[in-house]
């Protein structure tokens, strides 16, 4: 049969060279981004040059400045406009592009993990939260849209400035130029030391941990505050959510904490350029041959040199940035390199007779076996309960059917061919599924009912609500099939969820339905509704009906027996009443279970 199979890598790429990969085509928005911001970058430091130039026309002609070359003056100015336009131009450009390109690489990294999520086996949202699956969807796939619409260019930027200005530093003087770079290469690399340091880099795993936690035990306390409520735990239940923020914001300050020292340390040396350019400067201006022409290039080392903390400090930034983006990559890669659904074949049963062959099945590695060697034939058309303790393995074997998990071992066939072999599209127009907590989403009734066929018409629609008896419940909504469920005075009780869920599957008529435990929380007049349409769907199809109520399942074909993921009986009730033990003790309990009374004499059963 077939398994999941698990995609090798397509490459071992992370952080920005993975993010780039991500990017598919947009890629080319975003070097085009990177380009413009190189340009508004290097049009950036023509001020700096106009002011050098002015300077030196103004100290050359103080004494007489009829004599100044106006000429040059408005030449420079000139090109300093054109430098400004240039830079808004080149900037606006590269800003547009990047935060077009953002979007799209967001749109489509989130398209393709739903449709990841929607390929692999529902196995892995067992072990997975909620509040992690959504943290990746939604924080990390922000932070990248983040880091590539405000980020990337400026990374560009940030290179490309510092880069441009030694150059041009180096062509004035390079005796000034070594040593404005003294101070700049010992604040980067005390600050690349501690950006650089493992320990920098596990507090930013720790960091997204704790706040993935975080955001599962929000999710779970949000959901679950009418039970803690009901149950007097707020208390307690606040303390663990208190807890895991408190985790959290520890992990900030054991971050903020780690980068502190080489933060500080890249301050304080940056900030005394001047102590170093001043006193090289003085040195330089007593040997020069006219002050006249080494004052305005002092006063330019002064402002260009101090214009690089900027530049500067955005490229520790970028670092910092591309490392907490390196984690959320990695997140998104450990979603869209789970593995999937195997499919081998295009195989399509002729017949609708179900089987399994030997099937054992456990959750995970070290745990216990949920099935054990279940081996059974259910002949097409036919109707088979499966019974048993709960925790007995009835959901799972049911499961295993729609393929929400693979066996280790055994295969399950349907007409004979092997599930493994049936493209999953299929197998879903093969079998339906009635949970036992239907899910309805927050949309119209006729939508909710439409998900078992999207192209059905309101007729059949409407038919489809009859037959689960479900349709004069929904004229009585404020606007019928139209009503919006969720909303004020459309709420529906557990019961006529259930039938609306069955409603679903009259419309998608497949020829195998699986009602698992549909009727457990049902009070009595709906447990009658939703065994009237249980009967009426069950005509023509084969039939397994996972039974917590006994007699839900009495006149069924056949009875299958399980406890501890063993099958222990099969029959028919009257067959299983006199060969099979645990079915009788069970039997018995529920006809207990039945006799049971609270009256003013107190309990009596």
């Amino acid at each position: 049969m077939g398994r999941s199979s698990k995609k090798p890598k397509e490459q071992e790429k992370t952080g920005l060279a993975r993010l780039m990969e991500l990017a598919g085509a947009k890629k080319n928005k975003l070097l085009a981004a990177c380009l413009l911001s190189v340009l508004a970058s290097a049009a950036r430091l023509v001020p700096f040059f106009t002011i050098y130039g002015v300077s030196r026309e103004l100290l050359a002609h103080y004494t007489l400045t009829s004599a100044m070359n106006a000429g040059k003056i408005y030449t420079l100015v000139g090109y300093t406009f054109a430098a400004a336009l240039v830079y808004g131009v080149c900037a606006f450009l590269s800003s547009a592009l990047a935060h077009g390109a953002a979007y799209d690489i967001i749109y489509e990294l989130r398209l393709k993990l739903m449709e990841k999520l929607a390929r692999i086996p529902s196995g892995y949202f067992t072990g997975t939260t909620q509040g992690a699956i959504k943290k990746v969807i939604s924080d990390d796939a922000e932070q990248i849209e983040v880091f590539v619409a405000h980020h990337i260019a400026d990374l560009a930027a940030a290179v490309a400035t510092p880069l441009f200005t030694l150059i041009f530093l180096f062509v004035m003087d390079w005796r000034l130029a070594l040593v404005t770079l003294i101070p700049i290469f010992v604040s980067v690399s005390l600050l690349s030391g501690g950006l650089k340091n493992p320990q920098g880099a596990q507090t930013q795993v720790d960091m997204h941990n704790a706040k993935e936690k975080m955001e599962g035990t929000i999710v779970e306390y949000i959901h679950g505050m009418p039970v803690i409520k009901i149950f007097n735990r707020t208390l307690n239940a606040f303390a663990r959510y208190e807890g895991d923020v408190s985790a959290y914001v520890g992990t900030v300050e054991r971050t903020a904490y780690h980068f502190a020292s080489s933060m500080g340390a890249y301050y304080a040396f940056f900030g005394a350029q001047l102590l170093f350019l001043l006193p090289a400067g003085l040195v330089l201006l007593a040997g020069a041959s006219t002050y006249l022409d080494f004052l305005p290039l002092l006063l330019l080392f002064f402002l260009v040199g101090s214009g690089l903390k900027e530049p500067l400090e955005n490229m520790m930034q970028m670092v910092v940035h591309s490392r907490r983006i390196t984690e959320g990559v990695s997140r998104i890669d450990r979603i869209l390199q789970q593995p999937e659904l195997a499919e081998k074949g295009a195989g399509s049963p002729a017949a609708y007779d179900l089987a399994f062959a030997e099937v054992s099945f456990t959750y995970t590695e070290e745990g216990p076996q949920a099935l054990k060697d279940i081996s059974f034939h259910l002949p097409q058309g036919s109707i088979t309960g499966i019974v048993g303790p709960s925790g007995g393995g009835k959901s799972t074997l049911a499961q295993l059917l729609l393929r929400f998990y693979e066996p280790q071992r055994g295969s399950i066939r349907i007409g004979g061919v092997d599930i493994g072999d049936i493209p999953h599209h299929r197998l879903m127009n093969l079998v339906s599924y009635v949970f036992q907590d239907s899910f309805l989403f927050h949309d119209t009734v006729e939508n909710n009912i439409r998900m078992g066929n999207r192209e059905a018409t309101r007729e059949a629609v409407e038919q489809a609500a009859k037959n689960a008896g479900i349709h004069e419940v929904i004229r009585e909504l404020p606007k019928g099939y139209d009503t919006v469920l969720g909303e004020k005075d459309s709420y529906l009780s557990g019961g006529e969820k259930q039938r609306l869920a069955i409603a679903r599957v009259f419309l998608k008529d497949t020829p195998i339905v699986v009602l698992d435990e549909a009727t457990a929380y049902a009070d009595a007049e709906n447990e009658g509704k939703i065994q009237r349409a249980f009967a009426r769907l069950a005509e023509n199809k084969t039939v397994l009906i996972i039974a917590h109520r006994l007699r839900t399942v009495e006149n069924a074909n056949r009875i299958l027996v399980l406890e501890k993921g063993e099958l222990v009986g099969e029959g028919t009730h009257t067959e299983l009443l006199r060969s099979c033990p645990q079915y009788g003790d069970m039997v018995a309990a529920n006809e207990r279970k039945d006799r049971w009374r609270i009256g003013k004499g107190g309990v009596s059963a």
